[in-house]
């Protein structure tokens, strides 16, 4: 796991240093999200689909014909509170997009985009005098699409996929024994600004 932290430092440097000496137009910006968790972890034994929320800053880094590469930070919290316990999950994600504007300007009308990057995840459960937590390691990708109506605000749908392996006692689903393998995929439906 940590040569993966390594690598993805790395290839933020890369895209940081590499970025100032061709890139066209620079600017900065936030997202405020509506989530909904997919996968397994939509299941009723987990989050039973509940929708959570999150914000996150990123850096758009412009080069010609609309090609664009998007140093991102997001965090994202699922929560799912049933019978007195409480079941919470907390994303942190670092990584960086590659988007393509279809009108060949950046920062103007519809765009595409993927990326790469490094997240934990968080998992707590608390409830009846119990508290157990763990905070797993994972790689994530994700695509999506997005439009800018201004060159300031813009709305993004986005679809991120992980795996995490939390060692958190009661959290995964009934019957279950042993460490459970969670894919923590999360579509979150998003308003951009940036300046």
């Amino acid at each position: 796991m940590r040569k993966v932290h390594h690598l993805a430092l790395g290839l933020s440097a890369l895209v940081f240093s590499g970025g100032s000496l061709s890139a066209q137009e620079y600017s900065f910006g936030g997202q405020v999200s509506a989530a909904i968790p997919a996968g397994p972890l939509s299941s009723k034994d987990w989050l039973d689909g509940k929708p959570g929320a999150g914000v996150g800053a990123h850096m758009v880094i412009g080069f010609q014909g609309g090609h664009a590469i998007v140093p991102r930070i997001d965090y994202t919290y699922f929560k799912k509170s049933e019978s007195g316990v409480d079941r919470k999950v907390q994303m942190y994600q670092i990584g960086a997009d590659y988007n393509y504007f279809l009108q060949g300007k950046v920062n103007e009308g519809p765009y595409l985009g993927a990326g790469l990057g490094f997240g934990s995840a968080k998992f707590e459960l608390t409830g009846h005098g119990y508290a157990s937590s763990d905070t797993p390691k994972s790689v994530y990708s994700s695509v999506e699409g997005g439009w800018m109506f201004t060159k300031n605000l813009g709305a993004e749908l986005r679809y991120t996929w992980s795996r995490y392996k939390p060692e958190v006692a009661d959290f995964a689903p009934r019957g279950y024994t042993g460490k459970p393998t969670v894919d923590a995929p999360a579509i979150n439906a998003s308003f951009i600004f940036r300046f």
